[in-house]
């Protein structure tokens, strides 16, 4: 059919094209650093990238030229000959150009790949796969070095919830964020790496909201209506009349919903801050990997493909990910594309070093000198933060000793001895032993708390 082909043709040219900009970027940049000096390129690798630049741009002009004859052919009904007004309609005579006769041609980029079928005129044919095989033999040698692999995914199937919370808040939510009231908080999703955009996150804010007002309705009939003074003793809602037990729970219809929309709210942010710690202890590591790589004279560029190659780095990756992206599949120059992965970076110290590798690079300085010298920087101050981290530790462990250990043992010997005297049967009209038990209770609660408070400020490496 004339429309799948057209559809097929337009597929592969918008492939070509991205193809090209890949390539077209790294030869102007490769001219650049020729010209400045800076490194020394080898003929056979400027060759490749011309000779696939030439391929594809010859591919690029075949397929335009079966556009039009394809556009043509689609169509619902034959159109009619309509002569001069007041005159018969002539039978018009058969063209002496006839038009030109269009093939498809299938292949398979790769054996493992599905076949591709373009729709190109016939005489053309023979030009389209010369430049074809020719391209494809320069493409497999430079895919290794240039990475022209298709964008990694890193987030999966569409979420169910924001899908049902863009159905009812969708056009709710695009009026607040017309008026500029959610800014900060896109700024925050974007560092968070968030796979929502502002609207279907705000449109998730208010559907969360809906939800937990329905459910405190019901907690609040339950607390109403039904006898919960043993389950909740501190209201003594069983013993009171239903009006004053109506302002005594009413505050959980407002306070539950409004809790649930800033906890949403404000999530992206402390997200954004968790990532940002995680990047900064990985950091001072990843740029003594860089400055060693830039010892060697290879190309900005590759230092951060050596890098992702990496596993060690698992969250500064995800911020070369992006700027890879934006290099690759964006055709962005890599000056331009530092400079932006840096302004949505969720970690200061790695803004800075994207944006002073960016400087470096415009200004002609040397990027390992640069590197070098930010290394030590980042690892002095990574060194403080161990001391720092120490010495806290420490503190808290006094504190721990005397508040979780020494103050219980003191205060349960104290209730033994005075319940085994006499002295004291009762305190506070609790027993001994619901005493007891409550510190044992306290103990285990503390225990908890220090442990969560220590693994908060623990550093991830």
């Amino acid at each position: 059919m004339p429309y799948e082909s057209l559809k097929q043709n337009l597929k592969q040219i918008k492939e070509i094209v991205r193809e090209m900009y890949v390539f077209t970027n790294q030869l102007d940049m490769i001219k650049n650093l020729e010209t400045g000096g800076e490194i020394s390129i080898n003929t056979r690798e400027k060759s490749l990238l011309n000779n696939a630049i030439n391929s594809l741009t010859a591919q690029l002009k075949i397929l335009n030229n079966s556009i039009p004859q394809l556009v043509e052919s689609i169509g619902f009904y034959k159109k009619l000959d309509t002569g001069q007004k007041g005159e018969p309609v002539k039978a018009k005579t058969p063209s002496t150009t006839p038009q030109k006769k269009l093939i498809q041609v299938k292949y398979k980029p790769k054996p493992e790949e599905e076949k591709i079928s373009l729709t190109i005129n016939d005489k053309d044919r023979l030009v389209f796969l010369e430049n074809l095989s020719r391209s494809n033999l320069s493409i497999g040698h430079l895919k290794k070095k240039y990475a022209v692999e298709k964008p990694i995914s890193t987030f999966g199937k569409p979420n169910f919830y924001a899908k049902l919370s863009n159905r009812f808040f969708r056009d709710f939510s695009n009026k607040f964020i017309a008026k500029g009231h959610f800014k900060p908080l896109n700024k925050n999703l974007r560092k968070m790496n968030s796979p929502f955009v502002v609207g279907t996150y705000v449109s998730m804010i208010f559907f969360t909201i809906l939800i937990s007002f329905i459910a405190s309705l019901f907690l609040f009939i339950l607390l109403l209506f039904f006898k919960v003074g043993l389950a909740f003793p501190f209201l003594e809602l069983a013993k009171e009349n239903i009006l004053v037990r109506f302002f005594k729970v009413f505050w959980v219809v407002l306070v539950i919903p409004a809790l649930s929309g800033l906890f949403m709210y404000f999530y992206p942010l402390s997200e954004g801050k968790n990532l940002g710690s995680k990047i900064e202890q990985e950091l001072p590591f990843v740029t003594i990997h860089m400055s060693a790589i830039a010892t060697s004279g290879i190309e900005p560029l590759s230092i951060f493909k050596i890098i992702l190659k990496s596993k060690e780095y698992k969250y500064s990756n995800i911020e070369f990910r992006k700027l890879m992206n934006l290099v690759n599949f964006h055709g962005l120059d890599l000056i331009t594309a530092l400079q932006k992965t840096a302004n949505s970076c969720p970690s200061a110290k790695l803004k800075e070093l994207l944006n002073g590798f960016a400087t470096t690079m415009s200004s002609g300085g040397s990027l390992h000198v640069f590197l070098d010298k930010h290394a030590d920087t980042l690892l002095f101050d990574y060194r403080l933060g161990r001391e720092k981290y120490t010495k806290s530790s420490e503190t808290f462990m006094d504190i721990y000793i005397s508040v979780a250990i020494a103050a219980p043992m003191i205060l349960l010997m104290l209730f033994v001895i005075m319940g085994s005297t006499g002295t004291l049967t009762t305190f506070m009209g609790l027993s001994t032993e619901i005493l007891s038990f409550l510190i044992i209770l306290m103990i285990s609660l503390l225990n908890l708390i220090f442990l969560v408070f220590l693994k908060l400020k623990q550093p991830v490496i």
